[in-house]
């Protein structure tokens, strides 16, 4: 989702079958207890009113209570759980406390931990702007003495309706964003921190949450493209469509070439069973991205089930290029080449498929059909078609082809069985049900 950071941490992933740009986040390693215990007591002894956790924050909320203008920042150590040396720790956090002490002393700030790996000071009156350039001043001073860095975050209120004690969460935020760039880094909370948010969000199962800091981010920077496609996928998968689409119609309004939007769109159509409409957002969103695996595979998904295998070859042949691990590709690419008559190649796709999902009733039922009329062991071409009514007892087309198969081998009961399955399901049976009937009912005179 979030983008335009650094392009090393990007990669393209769907979800849904939407698609969204995410940064790939990095495991957070933690500092082992003796380090913090050791560094914790050397900073109370030489702070000794320092308040943390809970009690810091409270403390913090009464005296900006009656403030109309404050900022707040968030400071961690960079790389600090890489240190062995317990004493070395110790050290350490001291000259960033010292550091930050004097800053809040000279500024008329006050200062605390928040967390164990956390410091937090606010600024009275000042804004995100000179908080800026005394977050600046912390790392300077820290420099002067040690090799080890910093990074801040920073927020201010007011900030569009976000509540005093929110603002704090915000400097987290700007925190979290200021990792992205490498060790002592300085972020002011914006719409790309709301972006990273909502990403952690979204990454977490909450669609909810991901939404609302994503709509922050848009107060923020109406014209922020993607986070409008971060919107609208999240609205896809909630299956609210045209709410999706009004998001993705205006990330191309914003950037006529984002392909993701491009592609989304398409799928919006897919969804709603517009299957030539989605196709022509499909092709559009390959000729401006030729190496993403969805786009391709949904577009030669799309002409093959539209009947246009031709078409649809060359994309699925891609796909499976970028993705060969994906069933899937190799499901369709089967179904390709059995439209085109290629037997043997739709069999080898077939077979790709159910290697890599032995469950994939698909590529099972088509296996059995494909080697009965190959002439195969009718007896093979049955553990196939019977494997995957197994795996899918719902599916109308498998019984049918399993119930042929009992009937090319004269077991009537269970043909019929799975005929009256199959019509229940949908398909058109009747007449090869007469006809079993009436082959069991002159069996029986």
């Amino acid at each position: 989702m979030t983008r335009n950071l650094n392009l090393a941490f990007q990669s393209s992933t769907s979800t849904q079958q939407f698609l969204l740009s995410k940064i790939e986040t990095k495991p957070k390693p933690e500092i082992p207890s003796e380090k913090a215990m050791a560094a914790r007591q050397r900073l109370a002894e030489a702070f000794p009113d320092l308040l943390s956790g809970t009690e810091f924050i409270e403390t913090a909320m009464q005296r900006i209570s009656p403030v109309f203008q404050f900022a707040a920042m968030v400071i961690k150590i960079d790389d600090f759980s890489k240190q062995i040396d317990s004493n070395l720790c110790a050290e350490i956090w001291m000259d960033v406390g010292w550091a930050i002490d004097a800053c809040c002393r000279e500024e008329n700030g006050f200062w605390g931990q928040i967390e164990t790996k956390l410091f937090a000071c606010f600024f009275p009156d000042k804004s995100a702007t000179a908080c800026l350039n005394t977050a600046k001043r912390i790392q300077s001073k820290i420099s002067t003495h040690r090799k080890e860095t910093v990074s801040i975050g920073i927020a201010a209120y007011p900030t569009i309706n976000y509540q005093k004690h929110q603002v704090l969460d915000n400097a987290r935020k700007a925190l979290e964003h200021a990792l992205f760039f490498g060790s002592n880094s300085v972020v002011s909370f914006d719409s790309v921190s709301l972006n990273i948010s909502g990403d952690n969000r979204y990454a977490a199962g909450d669609i909810d949450g991901a939404i609302e800091e994503f709509k922050r981010a848009l107060l923020l920077d109406p014209t922020n493209a993607n986070v409008h496609n971060s919107l609208g996928v999240c609205y896809g998968v909630q299956g609210e469509l045209d709410k999706a689409l009004d998001e993705f119609e205006t990330t191309i309004w914003l950037e006529p070439e984002e392909f993701m939007a491009i592609y989304n769109i398409g799928m919006v159509h897919f969804l709603k069973g517009n299957k030539p409409g989605a196709l022509e957002f499909f092709v559009d969103a390959s000729r401006l991205s030729e190496d993403v695996f969805e786009v391709l595979f949904q577009t030669g998904r799309v002409y093959v089930e539209i009947g246009k295998p031709r078409a649809a070859e060359p994309y699925l042949k891609k796909a499976i290029r970028l993705r060969p691990t994906s069933a899937s590709a190799f499901r369709y690419m089967g179904e390709c080449y059995a439209a085109l008559g290629n037997i043997n190649e739709a069999l080898s796709a077939y077979k790709s498929a159910v290697k890599i999902n032995p469950n994939d009733a698909a590529s099972l039922s088509a296996m059995g059909y494909l080697y009965d009329l190959q002439g195969e062991n009718p007896e093979i071409c049955t553990t196939f078609c019977l494997q995957s009514v197994e795996i899918c007892p719902d599916n109308g087309l498998y019984r049918h082809r399993l119930a042929s198969l009992y009937l090319k081998q004269n077991r009537y009961a269970e043909a019929l069985r799975e005929f009256e399955a199959a019509k229940e399901l949908g398909c058109d049976c009747i007449e090869d049900i007469e006809h079993i009937q009436n082959r069991l009912a002159a069996k029986a005179l």
